[in-house]
């Protein structure tokens, strides 16, 4: 197949697989505001109605972004200027940091490593065990809260066009069809458009991966870290995906030893 028929392939692929992940993700975050670019980094920025946490994180997927991941003074000032009083309103603002486990350290959503805090005094103090998620206050100032915490606006970043790389050709390696746990009748598949890798699993539930400079994948919505090992993907959670279902046999009675044992299920 020649590149150009490829590439044709790996768009509609993208396309069919955008539209299902925006149909199966029960969003219901609007924008109020965007896109508007950030001179200084070239990023798009969005501003969605209040909601959840969560949902404020897929419906800035869905945006082809994250929520935003602020790494510096200016784009701190930037951001609060922009959009902290938008339309004369005050408005409180969810970030894209985040807990991936109760108590423990702040991460950004894109796996980025994040060296910039703008925390109000006193935060973060996780009152109640549960304050897994940053909001920008009103005074622009940092504060930890729980996922439902509301009214809370999202705030979405969307890399600028001009720098959204094409995927690599270690990236384009991965889409096709996968199996969960070598399970034939596991489907799982990965898909991409011309820069943006969507992993669905057997349950039919979508999420951006992204390719972090360690190597790994990342799947912001499932939290989930993928090492990449020869033709499968190991995922954090526990489970693996293959390229071909596992095949099994059953080990003939004539191998049994002596002492009784049963025949077992052997992986070639």
């Amino acid at each position: 197949m020649s590149g150009q028929k490829i590439m044709k392939t790996l768009i509609v692929a993208g396309i069919l697989a955008m539209a299902f992940f925006l149909a199966g993700i029960n969003s219901r975050a609007d924008i109020i505001a965007g896109p508007v670019t950030n001179p200084t980094n070239g990023h798009e920025y969005f501003l969605l109605t209040p909601d959840t946490w969560s949902v404020s994180e897929a419906e800035a997927e869905q945006l082809g972004g994250t929520l935003a991941v602020i790494q510096n003074d200016a784009e701190q000032e930037w951001a609060f200027s922009q959009f902290g009083n938008y339309a004369g309103t005050n408005r409180s603002l969810w970030i894209g940091l985040r807990r991936n486990s109760p108590g423990g350290p702040f991460v950004a959503v894109t796996d980025a490593r994040v060296n910039y805090f703008n925390w109000n005094a006193g935060e973060p103090n996780n009152s109640g065990g549960n304050e897994n998620y940053v909001q920008l206050y009103t005074s622009g100032k940092w504060n930890d809260n729980t996922d439902t915490a509301n009214p809370v606006c999202g705030l979405v970043e969307v890399p600028g066009k001009s720098n959204e790389p094409a995927l690599t050709a270690r990236e384009k390696s991965f889409i096709g069809d996968w199996y969960n746990n070598g399970d034939p009748n596991h489907h799982c598949h990965i898909v991409g458009t011309q820069n943006q890798l969507f992993a669905i699993n057997e349950n039919r539930e979508a999420s951006r991966i992204i390719e972090t400079p360690e190597g790994f994948l990342f799947s912001p919505i499932w939290k989930q870290h993928v090492t990449v090992q020869g033709d499968k993907l190991l995922w954090s959670w526990g489970n693996w995906w293959s390229r071909e279902p596992v095949k099994f046999k059953m080990v003939t009675a004539s191998l049994e030893t002596n002492s009784g044992d049963r025949p077992a299920d052997v992986s070639k």
